[in-house]
């Protein structure tokens, strides 16, 4: 199985790769290598590299809007185009938006009102910033989109068992705008498991998100190391990449 389908809503199309169809996220040395597992990937979802759009991504809480001519950017090359971005939105068709994830939280967004797809990578780091909670309030207050019309995967990542982390980390999401104590587990005197998944998806619940709306993947990058890449397992800068496009 080189790439997974969601069903998020029928106006929307979105998958995730697996390690079956190779690294694609021009991290790896291998550039060729790399362009043709993109080029496969494509292939395999009836595309081309000039109809996709890959941001480079920092950890930051930047959205940014992007249109058809700006397929292509950051396939074929890396440039400074889309840079510090972690999230993008499109109101245009045929236009795959593309988050490179390896633990990291891949998020997708479909408004079914106004018909705009979005992509957001939320690592820890994002989401203790809270880039969906961002996201989504700009969504909502900028272009006019409704919640409750709202269709969102929470695509596989690191789940809660092995998503160990320190005090560092824990006194940043306690700073987070919602009770976050459900979503984290102290486990000795210095190291808590925490629930990326499930934080993610509470900053789409409290926005008024619909439960029924939100679909949450099982996958785990680390216990399904044979289907994902993970940074913790591998340490080797290979990505996975959830994507989606409006029909």
């Amino acid at each position: 199985m080189k790439i997974i389908e969601w069903h998020i809503h029928p106006d929307v199309k979105a998958y995730t790769t697996t390690r079956q169809l190779g690294d694609i996220s021009l991290n790896n040395n291998d550039k060729q290598a790399v362009l043709r597992h993109r080029q496969e990937l494509a292939s395999l979802i009836g595309s081309d590299l000039q109809h996709m759009v890959a941001p480079r991504q920092t950890h930051s809480t930047n959205l940014r809007q992007v249109f058809l001519k700006d397929g292509g950017t950051n396939m074929l090359y890396q440039s400074e185009v889309l840079q510090d971005v972690d999230a993008t939105y499109t109101k245009d068709k045929d236009l795959f938006l593309l988050s490179f994830h390896a633990d990291c939280t891949p998020v997708l967004v479909y408004c079914a009102d106004q018909k705009i797809a979005c992509a957001i990578h939320s690592g820890w780091l994002g989401t203790v910033r809270q880039i969906v909670d961002k996201t989504i309030r700009y969504l909502v207050e900028k272009e006019n989109c409704q919640p409750k019309n709202m269709y969102c995967l929470i695509g596989p990542c690191i789940s809660n068992k092995h998503l160990e982390v320190q005090e560092d980390v824990i006194t940043q999401v306690k700073a987070m705008n919602f009770d976050t104590s459900p979503f984290y587990q102290k486990t000795d005197e210095i190291h808590y498991l925490l629930d990326n998944k499930g934080l993610n998806r509470q900053q789409l619940l409290n926005l008024g998100v619909l439960e029924k709306n939100i679909q949450v993947s099982d996958y785990c990058t680390v216990e399904n190391n044979d289907l994902f890449f993970s940074h913790r397992k591998n340490r080797d800068g290979t990505r996975n990449v959830t994507l989606i496009k409006i029909k």
